[in-house]
């Protein structure tokens, strides 16, 4: 089986995050209407789901990839008067087959991580288009996730231990000390709305500001869920990321740095490649 970040213990992270949770209910709020014919890829409790069904929508497709999840959706949907209109499904979304002739007005789809390393949604949305279950008039929440990137000095240590590891600092998570040495840029900034390439390659420039032993890159994203409507790190949505070096560089004011950066959306850590020089 392929490996799934759908746990429940996540999904529950995801339900009680009120931040990402409030926002989402608002923008579908605003966009879903009556008769309209909805996606909820990657329902975990349903919750999303069941926000469009009370907005109007005619039918709602919920798909969930976790066996478990999908059944705890299924409960939820029933416990609240609302099989009619949401249709909770087991099934891969990023291989799915619907029945002929559907068309989603609205794809909502939070299978989201800073920088989509390790989710799935650039293969789903992908899937969708090339099956013509969505196109060009297709409404998608959220719309943009763009990602950025800066350089830091990072402490790795725990408890007098070297722990040079990828670190996920979540918001309700110790702070991790880490100072950082040149200014952020934008690394990428992916549209959901289309097909998108599933390798993202790029190489940034960087100056210097602040001297230091550079031995770390910092990953932070914004997710855009409709225009000026965005999320930023909360308590289960974009946590930045401090990804190590393979080998520290001293570092001065005023030094120019080159990142090469590749990896495949979707497909982990395992296959992220950083290669950082100084020129």
């Amino acid at each position: 089986m392929d490996e799934t970040f759908s746990s429940i213990d996540l999904v529950t992270q995801c339900l009680l995050d009120t931040e990402r949770t409030s926002k989402f209910e608002d923008v579908i709020n605003q966009i879903v209407k009556p008769g309209h014919v909805v996606l909820d890829s990657g329902t975990g409790s349903g919750i999303l789901a069941m926000f469009a069904a009370k907005a109007g929508a005619e039918t709602v497709y919920a798909v969930e990839y976790d066996p478990f999840v999908a059944k705890l959706a299924k409960q939820n949907v029933a416990n609240n008067g609302l099989e009619k209109a949401v249709n909770v499904i087991l099934g891969d979304v990023r291989s799915a087959h619907f029945e002929e002739g559907v068309y989603f007005d609205v794809v909502i789809m939070e299978m989201l991580t800073t920088g989509m390393i390790d989710e799935y949604q650039v293969w789903t949305t992908n899937n969708l288009f090339n099956k013509g279950y969505v196109n060009e008039k297709t409404i998608f929440i959220p719309s943009i996730q763009e990602t950025f990137i800066s350089l830091g000095e990072t402490d790795f240590y725990n408890r007098g231990i070297n722990m040079r590891m990828v670190k996920h600092l979540w918001k309700f998570l110790p702070k991790c000390d880490i100072a950082f040495l040149a200014d952020q840029q934008l690394l990428n900034s992916i549209k959901l709305n289309r097909i998108n390439e599933l390798v993202f390659e790029d190489t940034k420039t960087f100056v210097i500001n602040n001297p230091g032993i550079l031995n770390s890159i910092y990953l932070s994203s914004k997710t855009w869920l409709k225009d000026e409507v965005y999320l930023e790190d909360t308590l289960a949505l974009n946590a930045p990321v401090v990804i190590p070096l393979e080998k520290d560089i001293d570092v001065k004011a005023g030094d120019q740095i080159k990142v090469e950066i590749s990896y495949k959306f979707g497909n982990g850590y395992r296959n992220f490649n950083v290669n950082v020089l100084k020129i």
